[in-house]
């Protein structure tokens, strides 16, 4: 009988030692990232906006957070400077933006104006990092905190870093959007360009001095040897005609195996091309519907 009762003991302890045990790991289970405080800028992450030359605009975006706060919350705004590449003259960002108490969501504005903007440029702006946790979050630190004399410890969120918004600025054209790309050879800074309308007006122009006598090339404007320039132009229907000018009178051509090039295109419709040795000048007359 001492035998026996000294197996029901032992049994008492084990199945007390594996309900320990579960109870711990019950408790340690969720051993993921807590203070789930969410904050993130409202998707979709990518926005296009379309201007006139010059013209300006407001544009408001919200933050959200997954959690009602009894006190207002501020963040900080941050302009990514590599990923950007419009002007910081022609845009403002606020340096913080605040969930006020009681509400899940907080507003910013942001002011671009469509000065300078060729075939495209982009604002990228994002949440500095901050404690708490985030909606699609890139980045974090964590710190493990061991609880209730576990000893396995549960994660805590430090850091994080939310997605940026990037704004896509184009301009904005109501009629044809024509693209021209010039790729240079070895001496950029020989070529120039003229567009004119069926008056003979220049309507645009590139690598001229300001009273258009004058090729100052593209080095001038920080283009290296055999790199591309890409600008787009909004024309009204009409006749139009363009001009490529080399300074020194033998065209887009250093050699046989460095040649420059340059295409005028509405959509896939080829309106002008050229490049290789055209002398001084080459001309195309073309008519847009």
């Amino acid at each position: 009988m001492k035998i026996l009762k000294n197996i029901y003991l032992f049994l008492a302890f084990l199945m007390l030692s594996v309900a320990f045990v579960g109870c711990e790991e019950d408790q340690t289970s969720g051993n993921s990232l807590v203070n789930n405080d969410y904050i993130s800028i409202e998707v979709p992450f990518q926005k296009t906006v379309s201007l006139y030359p010059d013209e300006s605009t407001s544009l408001e975006t919200k933050v959200y957070a997954s959690n009602v706060s009894n006190v207002d919350r501020t963040f900080n705004l941050v302009v990514d400077a590599v990923a950007t590449t419009h002007n910081a003259s022609y845009y403002s960002v606020p340096s913080t933006v605040t969930i006020p108490a009681g509400q899940s969501f907080g507003t910013f504005s942001v002011q671009i104006t469509g000065t300078d903007v060729g075939n495209g440029k982009k604002l990228v702006l994002g949440l500095a990092q901050q404690d708490g946790t985030a909606i699609n979050i890139s980045s974090f630190t964590q710190t493990q905190v061991y609880e209730n004399g576990s000893s396995i410890p549960t994660n805590y969120v430090n850091v994080v870093k939310t997605n940026n918004l990037e704004y896509n600025i184009e301009e904005r054209c109501d009629f044809n959007k024509v693209n021209l790309s010039i790729t240079f050879d070895n001496y950029p800074e020989e070529t120039a360009w003229e567009l004119y309308d069926a008056d003979n007006n220049v309507v645009a122009s590139g690598g001229l001095s300001e009273d258009g006598t004058t090729i100052t090339g593209y080095a001038a404007l920080g283009f290296a040897d055999k790199s591309t320039f890409s600008t787009n132009i909004c024309l009204q229907s009409g006749t139009y005609t363009f001009v490529i000018y080399d300074d020194y009178g033998d065209g887009m051509y250093t050699s046989a195996s460095v040649q420059g090039t340059y295409s005028l295109k509405l959509g896939s419709t080829v309106l002008a091309s050229g490049g290789g040795n055209f002398g001084s000048f080459q001309d195309t007359t073309f008519t847009l519907p």
